[in-house]
């Protein structure tokens, strides 16, 4: 089972921000990420950029948008009024 956190994300310089990896997550030396409004992250780095961009591609981000369009038409939510929805 996986695991929800929330993190506030920490500045580096002038144009970069990092989100730290949850203790209990198991991490390499370096970590494979893809983002577009979500970010994927393999943290031991084992999947490579393209395989892991066609599976965000193709899988989360269609599956996503259809969520949150429900989930935006939803005006008996607790936090509706936090949503975003574009």
């Amino acid at each position: 089972m996986g695991i929800a956190v929330r993190r506030k994300n920490q500045i580096i310089g002038k144009s970069g921000r990092y989100m730290n990896i949850p203790s209990p997550i198991e991490a390499g030396n370096e970590s494979t990420i893809v983002a577009n409004r979500l970010i994927l992250a393999d943290p031991r780095g084992e999947i490579s950029e393209r395989d892991l961009l066609e599976f965000m591609e193709t899988q989360i981000e269609p599956a996503f948008w259809e969520w949150w369009k429900a989930k935006c038409q939803e005006t008996t939510l607790p936090n509706s009024a936090n949503l975003t929805c574009r």
